[in-house]
């Protein structure tokens, strides 16, 4: 199982664009107009292998406007994971009792399953897969980005997302929850349970409220990032660059 992509919802689509482009120094490879039909805008922009997209409503009543205005702002929003094959482990987490709450499959090549957060909190998860490809290459083919999305990578300061933060009242119980879902090894670092897929880890904190939310993602950096500093907040997120 690998970590793929970071999605942030927010209503100023263009103002995160200028921050992501700034604050990371990443283009933007890709506007999905599919996402359209939801009422929604979007960019999705290469780290290294990984992405970040940021999805913005701009009709009323969506569920990514819901979110942000329980958040108060912009927010993590979604962690999506690519597997070998994803229509299998959807089987399986169907079996735990977690509801799918979309699939969608673009040309039998692209498979995409999104869970109920109700039934799995923390962010919105979805898993995916693509057919013909190696997910565990760190360039393998991935369709929500476009079909030109090498093209725009820009490894100057951020190569990679290789940590996904998640705060929520049990962490422990949470965390077992995750790794049965993402068939993952669990491990304890620094005293907070984590989940150890092939690129990244998943990693719980306890909530300084009731609330489960995305708080946080680790991006591999270059030296001239880190020498600009290692921690920022970024659109409701904690980055750490390592």
């Amino acid at each position: 199982m690998r970590l793929r992509q970071i999605a942030i919802a927010s209503f100023n689509l263009n103002k995160c664009e200028r921050i992501i482009n700034k604050e990371l120094k990443i283009k933007t490879a890709y506007r999905d107009e599919e996402v359209e039909k939801y009422g929604l805008n979007n960019i999705v922009c290469p780290i290294g292998g990984e992405f970040l997209e940021v999805v913005s409503p701009f009709a009323a009543n969506t569920t990514a406007g819901r979110f942000i205005e329980k958040n108060n702002g912009s927010s993590g929003y979604m962690t999506i994971f690519q597997c070998h094959d994803s229509l299998k482990r959807k089987k399986y987490i169907e079996n735990m009792g977690i509801r799918v709450l979309n699939v969608f499959e673009n040309h039998g090549d692209f498979i995409n399953n999104q869970f109920h957060p109700k039934d799995l909190p923390g962010s919105l998860v979805e898993i995916d897969s693509v057919t013909n490809t190696n997910y565990k290459e760190k360039y393998a083919d991935w369709p929500p980005a476009g079909p030109n999305w090498r093209q725009n990578i820009d490894e100057e300061y951020v190569q990679g997302i290789v940590g996904a933060t998640i705060a929520t009242e049990d962490p422990e119980k949470l965390s077992k929850l995750w790794s049965e879902v993402l068939d993952s090894k669990l491990i304890v670092e620094n005293n907070c349970p984590s989940i150890v897929l092939e690129n990244a880890n998943i990693t719980f904190v306890k909530a300084e409220s009731d609330y489960t939310d995305l708080v946080g993602i680790k991006i591999k950096a270059s030296q001239k990032r880190l020498n600009i500093g290692q921690n920022i907040k970024m659109l409701g997120l904690d980055i750490n660059f390592i």
